[in-house]
């Protein structure tokens, strides 16, 4: 008796999965990075030596002009941070199945207009010399996210995955340098993403 064994067809993923894990993957990255960071803070309170170094590196204490930015830019960074997650969590939605073109368009688009609102707050901003290139690097990041929700509204117009690809690169390089503008200015406070 012989018996004949399919033969299963190479797995390929389809455009939908790949951007699913690729999605997953860029958050693994930063919820990595996260707890990085925070091992490496929990450290200084075990380690003496550690802590006594820790110290003996302390930033400067920010001058009120500075403060006064610094407390201007965490008003601004708290509805890019929130528009940044809505963002997100509506790329994964349409990816897991939870919604359509159409919704991708409805949850996104406004975004764009806090992102662009954002940007203009940050120009009024009356930003110290000490503070310019702080202020140029979260410029730098609102026009990353708002260009990602932009390139992830065309999804909703022509149903290319791509978009979504694109708009998570933009978005995981404007989160990077949030993080960084968030440690500088608001060291031990809650971070974006």
């Amino acid at each position: 008796m012989s018996a004949t064994h399919a033969v299963p067809q190479s797995w390929r993923p389809n455009a939908k999965t790949l951007g699913l894990w690729l999605v997953l993957a860029g958050l693994a990255a930063l919820a990595g990075y996260a707890a990085v960071h925070e091992a490496r803070k929990g450290t200084l309170d075990v380690q003496p030596q550690a802590a006594a170094h820790a110290l003996s590196e302390q930033r400067p204490a920010h001058s009120a002009a500075e403060e006064r930015f610094s407390q201007a830019l965490w008003n601004i960074h708290s509805d890019v941070r929130t528009a940044a997650v809505r963002m997100t969590f509506a790329g994964l939605a349409y990816k897991m199945g939870d919604g359509d073109r159409a919704s991708v368009n409805t949850k996104v688009a406004p975004l764009t207009a806090v992102f662009h609102e954002a940007e203009a707050a940050l120009r009024s901003l009356d930003a110290p010399a000490s503070m310019q290139q702080t202020r140029n690097r979260y410029a730098g990041a609102l026009q990353l996210y708002r260009n990602a929700s932009q390139e992830m509204v065309k999804v909703a117009h022509d149903g290319k995955d791509a978009h979504l690809l694109k708009a998570q690169e933009m978005s995981e390089q404007a989160s990077g340098i949030l993080l960084e503008v968030g440690e500088q200015l608001w060291p031990g406070e809650i971070k974006p993403n």
